[in-house]
């Protein structure tokens, strides 16, 4: 597979590239599922199209391996990484003992007066993800959705988790590109909304359970989790915590 259009179809940057910009433009378009797992990433091709030296270019992809965005072939180059069932679920169920904490802690922010605005830039991000929704920009929905749960790291107050959340979204990407149709939703219709829902009720469990079965439904969606009637027991719990 050879590279496509890294914002838009190859426009030529007006000027030099910053590493930190090239590298910007190649997590974005990962992000917003224009870059597909298996893309070749050629360095005469990206420092033509940013204006820079194959050197600089070397960097940002050994940057983008470090960070497993990107895999290091000897003597054929370099390509978006193609993770292994394993390597998607590992993601995801790292995800899954992470942010729930994440929320947790914001509550408790919340409950100690500070994060006035997170729920207010909480439903802002959720309305934009609606409306790109509906009107059919999929690049946009996809890009607010990961922004979503990186903005709930930002809320909560962390730097760490901020920066893991960074470093797991275009990963997250990644295993919905090689599991699932490029067609399909990366997070459940209404999902986001439930939980903005319950963090402004203060409900710290239910926040919590939202978030964890949220992450499970994704795995599902991806057929990384064995069908043992667990997308039963997911769906039964979710309707417990939101009807309950």
């Amino acid at each position: 597979m050879s590279l496509p259009p890294l914002a838009g179809r190859p426009r030529r940057a007006a000027a030099a590239a910053s590493k930190d910009d090239i590298h910007a433009r190649i997590y974005t378009a990962i992000v917003e599922h224009r870059l597909l797992p298996g893309t070749k990433l050629t360095e005469e091709r990206v420092a033509e199209l940013f204006h820079v030296s194959r050197t600089q270019v070397r960097g940002v992809l050994q940057r983008l391996a470090v960070e497993q965005l990107v895999t290091l072939i000897p003597n054929r180059g370099a390509f978006v990484t193609t993770p292994s069932a394993a390597e998607a679920l590992d993601v995801l169920e790292v995800r899954r003992t992470l942010e729930p904490g994440i929320v947790r802690r914001l509550l408790r922010r919340l409950a100690q007066g500070q994060a006035r605005d997170a729920v207010r830039r909480l439903r802002a991000l959720v309305e934009r993800e609606h409306q790109a929704h509906a009107r059919g920009d999929r690049r946009a929905a996809v890009r607010l959705s990961g922004e979503f749960h990186v903005l709930l790291a930002e809320l909560s107050g962390s730097g760490i988790s901020h920066r893991m959340m960074r470093e797991l979204t275009p990963l997250t990407c990644l295993a919905i590109l090689s599991f699932e149709a490029p067609t399909a939703a990366a997070c459940p219709n209404d999902e986001h909304t439930h939980l903005i829902d319950a963090i402004e009720a203060g409900d710290v469990e239910r926040a919590c359970q939202l978030m964890d079965h949220h992450l499970a439904h994704i795995a599902l969606a991806l057929g990384l989790l064995p069908d043992d009637g667990h997308e039963a027991a997911v769906d039964d719990d979710l309707a417990t915590v939101l009807l309950g």
